[in-house]
């Protein structure tokens, strides 16, 4: 088996996990935010860790949507213009934007595994959960976000808009 077919079925099964817990993530974010807003304003009783569980929630859902996102090239650029240049100069854009991606990414994960590093010492103030859980989707999503510029440099977009 080649190196491009391992890297593209680690993609593949990364972005099927992440799809999964991106969905999961999100129902859990409408359940916790319908509850807290029914029991706020219909039983007048708050739900004091609501929001702080939907704000954690969302930190997840953001990180592992945009590694997503970067898999399949989502991200913001200039299609239009881009599209003009020739091949040439379209395929060395395309390598610095991913360079530029990689650079960002793993200042992402560094900087989040030392956020999360200090989150073993933090704990959230309504759930008593370490923070580390929280901070540490800044990591993963990086992990992830670097399997999937791997793929890009090696293999190039997914042709059928991922898992």
């Amino acid at each position: 088996m080649s190196v491009r077919a391992i890297v593209r079925g680690v993609a593949e099964w990364l972005e099927w996990v992440e799809q999964i817990l991106i969905r999961a993530l999100f129902l859990g974010l409408v359940v916790v935010v319908f509850t807290g807003v029914l029991l706020r304003y219909v039983f007048r009783v708050p739900l004091i860790w609501g929001e702080e569980l939907s704000l954690f929630m969302f930190i997840w859902l953001a990180l592992l949507s945009g590694s997503i996102a970067v898999r399949r090239r989502l991200h913001f650029r200039m299609a239009e213009l881009v599209a003009k240049l020739p091949r040439p100069l379209r395929t060395s854009l395309d390598i610095a934007a991913l360079l530029c991606m990689a650079t960002l990414t793993v200042v992402l994960g560094w900087q989040g595994y030392n956020l999360a590093a200090s989150g073993l010492a933090e704990q959230a103030p309504a759930l008593r959960v370490p923070m580390v859980w929280v901070y540490a989707a800044y990591p993963v999503g990086a992990a992830s976000m670097m399997v999937f510029l791997l793929e890009g440099f090696l293999v190039g977009p997914p042709t059928s808009g991922g898992a």
